[in-house]
């Protein structure tokens, strides 16, 4: 089928005429002559009829329509009356193509989006999509802030596939810290981005336990036939649950974070909560007094690294000491 925004006008167009019960059988001169009306552009007989043919394909290639040309009437017509492209229902794996790539797009707002997706796209697209080759460029109502791809997204759909797919991962893991490569085996359950910085999560053999991994930090991963180590919903549900980050520090347990917070990081904090436990108590110099029940992880140990100036942490003492003695919290 012709994928272009321009052809599925002509489809939408032809689909009116032709289910029009005031002027039944519209010849090809008539659909012309609308097409011109309608875009302003002249287009051939020769494409008009491929547009027909188009529309004649089996699904997902085409809308499977019955039409037909009438030698009498010399115009085209549908064997079948009730019919219209615009209320083709999507089949079981034209839905779940839809729902994978919904999935990827609220993630990442952008992939590579399969065939299938293309061809329920294409159809709902006759629908839902009017374009006209005159109006010009249209200038977009909303505008999202688009950050570089971070260092190891190229394994996006490795992980997104293993996950999905519940394929056991075996990859090589550098560690910052030691400076040495060590291979690790995971049976992974979920890919996780936060601050552009993007994680798969899974259950580790090396560990024997749920890990996380950021994608900067793996090489060569590849996938195993052996059986996957399946984790609860449950617990991938509640994995997260409880913290601001990715790398929990310490034993995982849920504390109790005390934080004192400036006049202008109270609003802050007010307007932009970092987890749902949030509770701010002010002062009457304006300053507050804010706590957390979550787990303490790097991620927010360095949050509150950076703003030294603005916030200081009280407790735990042990949570305190680790944000402000290590310097590589800044970096």
């Amino acid at each position: 089928m012709n994928n272009s925004k321009g052809a599925f006008l002509r489809y939408k167009l032809i689909d009116a005429m032709v289910r029009n019960p005031y002027k039944p059988y519209p010849t090809m001169d008539e659909i012309l002559a609308s097409c011109y009306e309608k875009f302003e552009v002249s287009f051939s007989s020769e494409t008009i009829r491929k547009d027909i043919k188009n529309m004649r394909l089996p699904h997902p290639e085409g809308f499977d329509a019955p039409i037909k040309f009438h030698r009498k009437h010399q115009g085209y017509y549908y064997t079948n009356k009730d019919f219209t492209i615009t209320s083709v229902s999507l089949r079981t794996e034209e839905i779940d193509a839809i729902e994978q790539a919904v999935e990827l797009i609220r993630a990442i707002g952008d992939s590579r989006i399969s065939e299938q997706f293309n061809a329920a796209i294409d159809r709902l697209m006759s629908a839902t999509k009017d374009y006209y080759p005159s109006s010009g460029q249209v200038v977009p109502t909303l505008q999202l802030m688009t950050p570089p791809k971070s260092n190891g997204f190229q394994h996006f759909e490795f992980f997104y596939k293993a996950a999905k797919e519940r394929k056991p991962v075996s990859f090589l893991h550098f560690s910052y810290q030691q400076r040495i490569f060590k291979h690790v085996l995971i049976h992974p359950f979920l890919v996780k981005e936060f601050e552009n910085r993007w994680y798969v999560v899974g259950y580790s053999e090396n560990h024997g336990e749920i890990r996380t991994f950021g994608f900067d930090r793996i090489s060569f991963p590849i996938f195993l036939k052996q059986p996957f180590i399946a984790v609860s919903p449950e617990v991938k549900r509640n994995f997260f649950k409880d913290m601001y980050g990715v790398f929990p520090l310490g034993e995982r347990v849920v504390q109790r974070v005390v934080i004192h917070a400036d006049k202008l990081s109270t609003h802050y904090f007010k307007a932009y909560p970092i987890h749902e436990s949030q509770e701010i108590i002010k002062y009457s110099s304006r300053t507050s007094k804010i706590t957390f029940n979550l787990i303490p992880t790097m991620e927010l140990a360095r949050y509150f690294r950076m703003q030294s100036k603005e916030v200081r942490v009280i407790s735990p003492r042990w949570f305190a000491e680790y944000v402000y003695s290590n310097t590589h919290l800044l970096k």
